[in-house]
């Protein structure tokens, strides 16, 4: 800690040093406007080199203090080609006319904690996501308005809960059991994207945390406020972030303010959801059929026979019931956001109400936000931002279980002929009589989401500020320093009330007991703060522009978490404290990363040619040594070939080598005791099953790109197509213990895989006239990742449940010469049943996305196609419709009478109690109709009847409105683990829904 302000106080005297020479300057006035003259709000016109400058008022006006001498000035902005003017020391006017970037060819992207380049000079491939293409259509979350935008990137949701719940994975594995999200930082800031457990496996008997659909925190962002999302993919693009960065960076930029009078913007939308793929249940065609699916169950045969005749039977369609509900939904808008003189500001209010197709679901998420930027003199600018946020759920249960209170599991052993929504004389639901043998062994899923509180209450503040002074400007040099830094914390509440009368929580049931009745309350509370401080010098001669930057920076975390679990609960008890057992788990985790770095970075030949290099140094707490600093090196070049040929407009080719780091997981490194009771009357401590390793270090990855990126036929036609290579060492596994030593598991590095990949994109301008632009995007991408070999002593392991139900159903497995993504599995091979075998590969072949945008007038349509070829699913909810001979399709023709005389009978026989895994082992290909849009810019007529508007919108969209796909079951994308390294397991999901939206948009 002492280094650290020690580095700080020396940047500090750096620039009292620096202030004692300053340049002549003298000043530039002009006019900023669009091609059809409109004038342009909020351009940045600055001297070529230098990234501060000042900005256009809302009439186009700009006032720029350059230095003495010839300069060259640029003028930029969002959505426009960037406009550049020679300006000699003579002259004190220039007016820019700039054109739409329909390619979106401009544009900024970050290179290092403090510095950017142009997009067309960035030498790495480069993923941009704008404010319109993420809010053009409502979203559950972030990652739901990012599916289909990022070529490399597979974003997914997790089922179709309301709030959200997604992964983002960047260029396919980067671990097998590490890190596997992205960072993600806001404004500078680094925050969380943690799933907290809410521990609803004590009610429902789930095996693991990730069946506990919980939602990630990264759905607490409202995408209303985002400017743009970059996305740093390649290691030599991330290595600024060093050990936190193999799985990619997510750099999240907020809207600022524009200089110019207030403007007030108003957004109100309405909407609505609906189950998307219902699969229903078997129809039994009378008593005889349905006593077939309830044999050795008492309860369920007198169920059935008071339900059936001889010749029919009624059919409930539970699914339709439970999740057909289409509640309204709403969300409003607000943002005011202006500047007058050296101050800039956006504020901005949102409240979502997002209501779930099923009974008693639903999410709201609501949001306040103030950024602020002021000019202190000519050279200190200062920004600060502020985000309070608060994120409230109720998402049901879903996923696997052990005691048939998640729905869809259920459902699979229920034949639908008993009608559930039905209640006593004295309002009690009826109990199902069929799932799990009996009434003691199933639930009433209508009766557990109607009388069942599952509450997540998310209260959280992001804050972030930046300091950057100006120290020096000349003709050809100038010097920069920044302080910047922030804080992200959250609180996230738990309550679950699984009162007594519950069928599945009733005494004598496999959850209740003789404890009846389950109240859960806790809170996990994290921090996460970062400061950092650097120095930026641009030296701009003419023939070149290098830019030099340096700088260090310490990063924090703490969590805290705890839940009270209380069984056994008395009328009317709505606190856990009281029950007749109660249990109480805490956790508190600390961290401290400090960091480092120096840069370089040269653009030649009329930045034509750049060149880039880094090194950044860290050390971290997580780490077994703390104090061994560990580096993470890159280099990139780009060489722009303008206009080599007819019809070639300009031509990039771009390499470059990374290095990045994936820390351990916290207590790897602990060598901690654990109570051992009392022995001999005395308290005992030894070592736990799982110890840690003093030893443990980073994952490490190398990782080669090399790519070109094109513009053609008059900016009408883009290219892009990357290849990268990744070597990833130092793996993060687990070792094979010998029983004898009373330890079970410890974590160390080893071994090493490869990842692979190629991506491409298209962009197309097939119609551009005044009146009417056509533009057409097409993405594809695929990647594989490959184990190459363990240390000594490491054979191959699997993971938890989350990672698969062992051979039986399919599991992973990581094994040396085999890819990451492979099932594993049960074989019959010449009529016997050989275990641990390769069955299939849960990675895509490929995934592609499709993209239209027409505008004409003021008519806009836009749509987004994502389709994903291959990729194996463990079908492990049409296995329990099955074994229930409850499934859909049970009754259709078998293939082959002789292993069953039906589909259904066929597939569960020759599953042959798990003796054959492959029976449900399926292709998980699918096209969805992801977004689609329509909006109509109103007239001026009509917006002037509102008093004080000027200008309108109104918009129909819809998001998720089709799946088209084989697979027989709701959805190929869910996972029952939730974020995990493979996902590949459709065990009872919440089903997935389409939504539709009608919104209005108003400017004053």
């Amino acid at each position: 800690m002492k280094r650290f302000w020690s580095s700080v106080i020396a940047l500090a005297l750096l620039v009292l040093v620096s202030a004692s020479a300053q340049a002549q300057m003298h000043e530039v006035t002009g006019r900023v406007t669009a091609t059809n003259g409109q004038p342009l709000v909020g351009v940045l016109v600055a001297v070529a080199g230098q990234s501060t400058g000042a900005r256009t008022n809302d009439r186009g006006e700009f006032r720029l203090q350059v230095p003495t001498g010839d300069v060259t000035v640029v003028a930029r902005a969002i959505g426009y080609k960037r406009g550049t003017q020679r300006i000699s020391s003579g002259s004190s006017t220039a007016d820019f006319s700039l054109e739409k970037d329909v390619l979106e060819l401009e544009g900024v992207v970050v290179t290092g904690q403090a510095t950017s380049t142009e997009r067309q000079n960035a030498a790495t491939a480069v993923a941009v996501v704008s404010s319109a293409a993420l809010s053009r259509v409502p979203a559950t979350s972030l990652e739901s308005a990012l599916q289909g935008k990022v070529i490399g990137a597979s974003i997914n949701m997790n089922n179709g809960a309301p709030g959200g719940g997604g992964q983002i994975q960047i260029r396919g594995q980067s671990s097998l059991i590490g890190r596997i999200e992205p960072l993600i930082i806001i404004d500078g800031v680094a925050i969380s994207n943690a799933t907290r457990s809410n521990r609803m496996a004590v009610v429902t008997g789930s095996l693991n945390s990730g069946e506990e659909n919980g939602t990630n925190r990264l759905a607490d962002i409202n995408p209303n406020d985002i400017e743009s999302v970059e996305i740093l993919k390649s290691a030599a693009a991330s290595a600024i972030y060093g050990s936190q960065a193999t799985n990619g960076v997510v750099v999240i930029t907020t809207k600022r303010g524009k200089e110019g009078s207030p403007r007030l913007n108003f957004t109100q939308r309405v909407g609505t959801s609906a189950l998307i793929r219902k699969q229903g249940s078997r129809h039994f065609a009378n008593l005889a059929d349905a006593l077939t699916a309830v044999a050795g169950n008492n309860e369920g045969i007198a169920a059935a026979t008071a339900a059936c005749t001889a010749t029919s039977c009624p059919y409930f369609d539970y699914q339709q019931e439970l999740y057909g509900h289409k509640d309204p939904s709403f969300e409003s808008v607000m943002s005011l956001s202006g500047g007058v003189g050296g101050t800039r500001y956006y504020a901005s209010g949102s409240d979502k109400q997002e209501s779930g197709i099923a009974l008693n679901t639903g999410a709201r998420r609501q949001s306040l936000r103030a950024n602020i930027d002021q000019a202190v003199g000519q050279r200190i600018t200062i920004s600060l931002g502020s985000n309070l946020l608060r994120s409230f759920s109720q998402r049901g249960v879903s996923n696997n279980d052990n005691a048939f209170s998640s729905p869809i599991y259920g459902f699979g052993y229920t034949p639908a002929i008993v009608d559930l929504q039905a209640k006593d004389a004295l309002g009690e639901y009826v109990l199902n009589p069929f799932a799990g043998g009996g009434t003691l062994k199933g639930s009433n899923p209508f009766q557990t989401f109607d009388e069942m509180t599952s509450n997540e209450d998310v209260y959280r503040l992001i804050f972030s500020g930046r300091a950057n002074w100006a120290a020096y400007s000349g003709d050809k040099n100038s010097l920069t320093f920044s302080l910047q830094g922030g804080a992200d914390r959250y609180s996230n509440e738990n309550y679950i009330r699984a009162p007594q009368n519950l069928q599945f929580q009733r005494a004598g049931t496999t959850q209740g007991g003789t404890f009846p009745g389950t109240i859960i309350q806790g809170n996990g509370t994290e921090r996460l703060t970062n400061v950092s401080g650097s120095a930026v010098w641009a030296f701009t001669p003419g023939w070149v522009s290098a830019t030099t930057s340096a700088g260090v920076q310490l990063q924090d975390r703490s969590f805290n978490d705890y839940n009270m679990v209380g069984r056994g609960l008395g009328p009317q008890q709505f606190v856990a404290f009281g029950a007749q057992s109660i249990t109480v788990t805490d956790r508190q985790e600390k961290s401290r990363t400090q960091a480092a770095y120096a840069q370089e970075e040269l653009l030649l030949f009329g930045e034509r040619l750049n060149l880039s290099g880094a090194i950044r140094g860290e050390r971290a707490s997580l780490n077994g040594d703390p104090t061994q600093i560990y580096y993470y090196p890159r280099a990139a070049a780009s060489y722009r070939f303008v206009s080599p040929v007819r019809f070639v407009d300009q031509l990039k080719l771009r390499t470059s080598l990374g290095v990045s780091g994936n820390q351990p997981g916290y207590g790897d490194r602990f060598l901690a005791l654990t109570s051992y009771g009392l022995i001999g009357g005395l308290p005992a401590y030894g070592l736990p099953a799982t110890i840690g390793n003093p030893l443990i270090k980073p994952e490490r990855l190398n990782e080669f790109e090399v790519g070109l990126d094109g513009a053609f036929f008059g900016d009408r036609m883009s290219l892009e197509a990357t290849y990268y290579n990744r070597s990833l060492t130092d793996l993060l596994v687990r070792p094979q213990l010998a029983p004898s030593t009373g330890i079970t598991g410890t974590t160390v590095n080893g071994g090493e895989m490869t990842t692979k990949g190629y991506e491409f994109g298209l962009t197309l301008v097939p119609v551009q006239t005044n009146d009417l632009t056509w533009t057409s995007r097409t993405t594809w991408f695929q990647s594989r990742a490959d184990i190459t070999s363990f240390p000594p002593g490491v054979q191959p392991f699997t993971t938890s449940s989350i990672g698969g139900f062992g051979n039986a159903y399919g599991r992973l497995r990581f094994t040396p010469g085999h890819t990451v993504t492979t099932i594993w599995g049960n074989k019959v091979i010449n009529g016997a049943t050989v275990g641990n075998q390769p069955l299939a590969d849960a990675n895509p072949k490929y995934v592609m996305s499709f993209g239209n945008d027409l505008s004409y007038k003021s008519l806009n349509f836009n749509f987004l196609v994502d389709y994903r070829r291959g990729g194996t699913i463990s079908n492990m909810t049409l296995s329990l419709f099955d074994e229930g001979l409850n499934t859909w399709d049970y009754d259709k023709p078998s293939p082959d009478p002789a292993i069953g005389a039906t589909l259904g009978a066929y597939r569960y026989n020759l599953w042959n109690g798990g003796g054959n895994t492959e029976p449900y082992l399926v292709d998980g290909s699918f096209t969805k109709i992801r977004e689609v849009n329509l909006s109509y810019q109103l007239p001026a007529r009509m917006v002037s009847r509102i008093r004080g508007a000027q200008s309108g919108k109104i918009s129909l969209s819809g998001r998720n409105l089709f799946i088209i796909s084989g697979y027989n079951g709701f959805d190929p994308e869910v996972n029952n683990g939730g974020n995990f390294v493979v996902r590949f397991i459709d065990l009872a999901p919440f089903p997935p829904s389409r939504s539709f939206w009608l919104s209005l948009d108003l400017g004053f």
